[in-house]
């Protein structure tokens, strides 16, 4: 594709990020976790050795907290700058979702199609993309896409070359990504079942040095952070038993695929709801009933039936979503800004079916635009669904616990102070 074309998908993905979620600009900050970043900015101002912290309430994710300084040096606690700066790189993981599943699937209008459906939050409805403290999931899921894309495109048009650029610049993301949010074990397993899926393709076995090599660099990296930086992952609290914990992870496995078809859950957005979601959320249990027998089957006749892309996407969403089901399980079960990467593998599937189904019956002009109906639904929700939490979060960014975390943290540092609701830095 020439390179002038290319710009300018991308610099549509950009606009329509921007007028999607340009409702959640004003949102202010309103998760307390948004004043973890801030507060390490402002001992980052201190020190760059802050970006480096582990400790509670900090995670270890350099990179992210690096990203966050710089935004903090230009916007300080305008909330509004963070925000602008998620949509923008939401639009850009939109542009990366399309060329990713171009370069698998070698077919544009599906590409095209999974790009938009990513670009409006299908499967995730957007949480990630109106926090401030979000740009963690959307720097992860940019620096997880950049080493995928790289990897795949090196082998399957570059013969794997290790000295490829592509394969080159898959290290550098993939090295980038270990410094944020720990997702390198999913990674590596997709690598695995990509090696798998496209063997005839490539020509070569699973385990090749190529995969070696980034098998043994993820190994040192957590060998490094954890002797030197003293990173641990976060794992369960309290431990259940074998039994009950492989039992609560694979039912949080399809909690979670549940979540992106059917994202209605206990909260005041539903009882404060209008009739008809209140209506559809008496029978919750009965539909994610149906929806969870619904993707086992759409899974298995995806794996029987799909081609090798197709296979791979279903793998991917289950892969992506396997760390949250184990590793933070039971105390940040269930958080709908887990499904933002996860995503990823569920509109490429949407997209197939609806192209692929439209194909099919493209002698009739009226019929073939009906399998879009799904896509369509499912942005038409994400739309209600933003609507909804724009408003919910304004709310809470004028509540008392929010402000209870301003006054902490003009109270911490003295070059934080607080007029009225409003924090001002002075250096």
């Amino acid at each position: 594709m020439p390179l002038a074309r290319k710009l300018l998908i991308f610099a549509a993905f950009l606009v329509l990020s921007l007028l999607f979620f340009r409702i959640c600009i004003d949102n202010g900050f309103w998760l307390g976790y948004d004043f973890v970043g801030l507060e390490n900015s402002v001992l980052a101002a201190r020190g760059p050795s802050a970006i480096f912290a582990s400790e509670s309430p900090f995670k270890f994710q350099p990179l992210v907290y690096a990203v966050h300084y710089f935004l903090f040096l230009r916007f300080g606690f305008d909330a509004g700058g963070y925000l602008l700066f998620n949509i923008l790189l939401h639009g850009f993981n939109s542009f990366l979702v399309y060329l990713l599943v171009a370069a698998l699937l070698r077919d544009r209008v599906v590409a095209l199609v999974a790009g938009l459906l990513f670009v409006f939050t299908v499967g995730s409805y957007g949480k990630s993309v109106m926090t401030a403290s979000g740009i963690e999931d959307l720097l992860i899921t940019t620096l997880t896409l950049c080493t995928m894309l790289f990897y795949f495109s090196g082998e399957l048009y570059h013969r794997g070359r290790m000295s490829s650029p592509f394969y080159l610049s898959a290290l550098v993301f993939f090295v980038a990504s270990m410094l944020t949010r720990s997702t390198s074990l999913a990674i590596l397993v997709c690598f695995v079942a990509f090696n798998f899926f496209f063997k005839k393709e490539r020509g070569r076995r699973i385990f090749d040095p190529g995969l070696l090599l980034f098998i043994f660099l993820a190994a040192a990296a957590l060998a490094v952070k954890a002797t030197v930086f003293e990173y641990r992952p976060p794992l369960y609290t309290e431990y259940p038993g074998a039994a009950k914990f492989i039992y609560y992870a694979a039912k949080n496995v399809f909690n979670y695929l549940v979540r992106m078809i059917f994202p209605i859950h206990t909260s005041h957005l539903v009882s404060e709801a209008n009739t008809a979601v209140r209506f559809v959320y008496r029978f919750a249990t009965e539909i994610r009933i149906l929806i969870a027998l619904t993707v086992i089957s759409y899974s298995f006749f995806g794996f029987v039936f799909g081609n090798r892309a197709i296979r791979f996407f279903i793998a991917w969403t289950y892969i992506m979503v396997l760390p949250f089901a184990f590793f933070q399980f039971p105390e940040d079960w269930l958080n709908m800004r887990h499904l933002y990467l996860v995503s990823v593998g569920f509109v490429s599937v949407i997209a197939a079916g609806a192209v692929y189904c439209s194909r099919m019956i493209a002698e009739n002009r009226l019929r073939r635009f009906v399998p879009f109906v799904v896509p369509l639904a499912f942005v038409l929700l994400s739309r209600f669904i933003i609507v909804q939490l724009d408003r919910s979060y304004e709310a809470k960014a004028s509540g008392p616990e929010i402000s209870w975390y301003r006054q902490r943290l003009a109270e911490k540092y003295p070059e934080v102070s607080l007029e009225g609701d409003r924090l001002i830095y002075r250096k």
